[in-house]
């Protein structure tokens, strides 16, 4: 079995968010986080701001654009108005940013126009032990008998990808996060925009290995994981949300399930018939479902492979010698 080990390696490199844009995140998310805080009301209403999203969990994928920051106000419970909150948190946001603030649905968005770069301020309250943001249908936030706010806990899926990144490992490292990285962005490349997203996914890898992976490389794994991934999308089980134990909401429909269940079926079968080939034809494979991004294929070949999957002769040039050697200087 040919798993190359060394073009995984390499791929991960290639997709993870790393260099100026993860020091630009780690930066951008520092500001957001001390321009409410110096703020008296949101002082008052406990502020305490922390990363969350795919960052976070280190499980992002290049380019990374991105950025969520978790806005809990400890001192503020479901039985606040979401659109009195919302609206002073976007008040203390455009203040300082101006029209690179915008509002989105249940966040607030700060533009920091590089490359697309934003981070995303998501006001939340507490809900018991877990925490609330604003639903998504604004027209219930005067309602105080609507459902207004949305239990959500980013902070526990955090803390079971840490677990569930300790085993199974290659070389040492933890595979649950990587393959989680592969997934995203074989998702990324195959469907675009369409939905499902990037963290329905990360939930099915996750159940993918409560439900135990074999092997012991990443294309082992990632194979199995991409298998049961497909089998869980053409199946009729609702997906659980890992983190609040009841069903993913906004549920895809039924239509997106199929057609991810169809492109992903073609790609576990893939990785399944690259696992049997020697290397050059599998690492064809693998860059196929890897697809691409901006830094270019995300699975390089190996040397002495082609792009149609073919071993190139190595052709070593040599100096001729005799009478067809150059002379020396000025002929001597």
């Amino acid at each position: 079995m040919e798993t190359l080990p060394d073009q995984f390696k390499k791929a991960l490199a290639r997709i993870e968010v790393n260099g100026e844009k993860r020091e630009r995140a780690i930066s951008a998310h520092t500001e957001i986080r001390e321009v409410p805080e110096a703020d008296e009301t949101l002082r008052e209403w406990g502020i305490d701001s922390i990363l969350i999203g795919s960052y976070a969990r280190h499980t992002g994928i290049h380019p990374g654009k991105d950025v969520d920051v978790f806005m809990r106000l400890t001192e503020l419970t479901t039985d606040a108005d979401p659109g009195e909150v919302f609206d002073h948190v976007a008040k203390v946001l455009t203040d300082e940013y101006g029209e690179r603030a915008s509002r989105q649905r249940r966040s607030i968005k700060v533009d920091f126009e590089v490359d697309g770069f934003a981070v995303d301020a998501v006001p939340a309250v507490r809900s018991g032990s877990r925490w609330a943001i604003p639903s998504r249908d604004t027209d219930t936030w005067g309602d105080p008998d609507a459902d207004r706010w949305v239990e959500t806990d980013p902070l526990k899926l955090g803390s079971l990808t840490t677990a569930m990144n300790k085993d199974p490992k290659v070389d040492g490292q933890g595979a649950y996060v990587p393959t989680v990285k592969l997934v995203r962005q074989t998702r990324k490349h195959h469907l675009g925009d369409a939905k499902p997203g990037g963290l329905y996914f990360e939930l099915l890898a996750y159940r993918s290995f409560e439900a135990g992976v074999p092997g012991e490389s990443f294309a082992e794994i990632f194979a199995a994981a991409l298998r049961l991934i497909a089998d869980q999308l053409a199946s009729a089980d609702e997906l659980t949300d890992s983190a609040l134990d009841k069903p993913y909401e906004p549920a895809p429909e039924q239509e997106e399930l199929d057609h991810a269940a169809e492109v992903f079926g073609e790609l576990a079968d893939d990785a399944a018939a690259a696992l049997t080939m020697e290397r050059c034809p599998a690492a064809v494979i693998w860059r196929r479902i890897l697809g691409d991004n901006d830094r270019g294929a995300c699975f390089p070949l190996p040397d002495g492979c082609d792009d149609e999957g073919r071993s190139i002769s190595r052709v070593t040039s040599t100096g001729a010698v005799g009478s067809r050697e150059a002379g020396g200087f000025a002929g001597s």
